[in-house]
């Protein structure tokens, strides 16, 4: 006869050798119990690594090398070209500055769309005559509209008719 384990809480209470076996009884249902879904988990990775050896053993034997004659041939290099170079393009020049004027310049303030601000920047230009905005042309326009940021206000408010009738009343003005 095997030595019966008796828990140590049944230990404590000592009633003869028929409480000793249903106290083991019930220990055992108690361990089954409480320990069934670790034991279900352990099974579930024993299980895992069974599938994994297997598959292990399949895939080393399917990896073995082929035969000289079945082996693909290996793909040649592919040549990489290598990138054409950036050149970068050269800053458009700003346009130089109009010649030092020996006349007062125009208040060109009373163009429609032309502020103080705006005045000063064309001044920085060299641009101070009605005479210099009636002469620009569309190439002009979009320099200095690209210059001071313009967004196309100088086309929207017509500066060049604007300039071109000032500058003939001043014409009038001053040849009288």
């Amino acid at each position: 006869m095997t030595p019966t384990i008796i828990p140590p809480t049944f230990q404590l209470y000592p009633a003869g050798a028929k409480a000793a076996e249903t106290a083991t009884m019930l220990w055992r249902r108690y361990f089954e119990a409480t320990t069934a879904p670790a034991r279900w988990w352990v099974d579930q990775v024993m299980r895992t690594q069974e599938t994994l050896t297997s598959l292990a053993g399949v895939r080393q034997a399917s990896s073995a090398p082929a035969p000289a004659a079945l082996a693909a041939p290996a793909p040649e290099p592919v040549p990489v070209a290598e990138p054409e170079p950036v050149v970068e393009a050269e800053p458009e020049p700003e346009p130089a500055p109009a010649e030092p004027i020996a006349f007062a310049p125009d208040d060109l303030t009373r163009l429609v769309g032309i502020g103080p601000k705006l005045a000063m920047g064309l001044a920085e230009r060299g641009v101070v005559s009605f005479a210099q905005i009636a002469a620009w042309t569309e190439d002009d326009l979009a320099v200095v509209d690209k210059a001071l940021d313009l967004k196309g206000r100088a086309v929207r408010d017509a500066w060049v008719a604007q300039a071109k009738r000032f500058a003939a009343s001043n014409e009038g003005a001053t040849s009288h």
